[in-house]
């Protein structure tokens, strides 16, 4: 039985664990959205015909990451495959605006 206190088994007193943990996690997220972010500009530069990203690109495909992790953290992980393929849209659309010009419409 352990004193109140009293270091739990392990070592490390109970706030400095719940701190380590929490920031490996945030270590954890931080690496996965930096793939994440490879992953959809990888994806995006393909279906653009792009070859290369440029500064305002990778812009782009920050904003629709900050997006789509809010979205999954939302809507879980069933609608998973929608909403990467609406931040690819998204971020192609963008792109081509940006390269383009506003679109113009005919009257």
């Amino acid at each position: 039985m352990q004193r109140p206190g009293a270091a739990p088994r392990g070592g490390a007193p109970n706030g400095e664990r719940q701190f380590a943990l929490a920031l490996s996690l945030a270590k954890t997220l931080l690496a996965t959205r930096a793939q994440f972010v490879r992953a959809l500009c990888d994806a995006s530069l393909a279906q653009s015909g792009r070859e290369r990203p440029d500064a305002l690109f990778l812009h782009m495909v920050e904003q629709n990451v900050d997006d789509a992790l809010y979205a999954m953290g939302r809507d879980g992980p069933a609608i998973l495959e929608e909403i990467v393929r609406r931040a690819i849209d998204d971020i192609v659309s963008e792109a081509s605006v940006a390269r383009n010009g506003a679109p113009h419409l005919a009257d």
